[in-house]
């Protein structure tokens, strides 16, 4: 009878080898699962939150270049007026250059005019005037 007990002795202590290795290689089975499953949840998460932001990059795109073209509408305004303003600055100047003309032309008129009364003056003596009514 001795040997069962020592045959005894030995299964009970080879016996929880093998059944750690099987809980450790089951623990290992189900931590590469859940590690799997975690980061295919993870990259669903990601992939989710990226197709619900697509729309609203689409419409900050939309925004954007709508903003562009309005400022391309505005500078070329903006060159369109500045055209105006050149022109109508050049305007001005010939217009103020046409009245300088004038006003020296209307001074030498005018100096021309003094001329003349002042040697009308001198040459006609102050004669009596007559009285034009006529006869009745």
């Amino acid at each position: 009878m001795t040997e069962p007990t020592s045959q005894t002795d030995t299964r009970q202590r080879r016996s929880p080898l093998p059944w750690l290795a099987v809980v450790l290689a089951a623990a290992i089975v189900a931590g590469g699962a859940f590690w799997m499953n975690h980061d295919a949840g993870r990259k669903s998460a990601a992939e989710q939150q990226k197709a619900d932001m697509l729309p609203a990059i689409e419409q900050i795109k939309q925004t954007i270049s709508s903003l562009q073209r309005t400022v391309q509408d505005i500078q070329s305004d903006q060159q369109k007026l500045a055209g105006q303003v050149t022109y109508l600055q050049q305007k001005a100047s010939a217009q103020q250059g046409e009245r300088k003309l004038l006003s020296d032309q209307l001074g030498a008129l005018s100096a021309r005019v003094d001329t003349l009364v002042s040697s009308n003056a001198e040459s006609t003596p102050a004669a009596p005037q007559k009285n034009r009514r006529g006869k009745r």
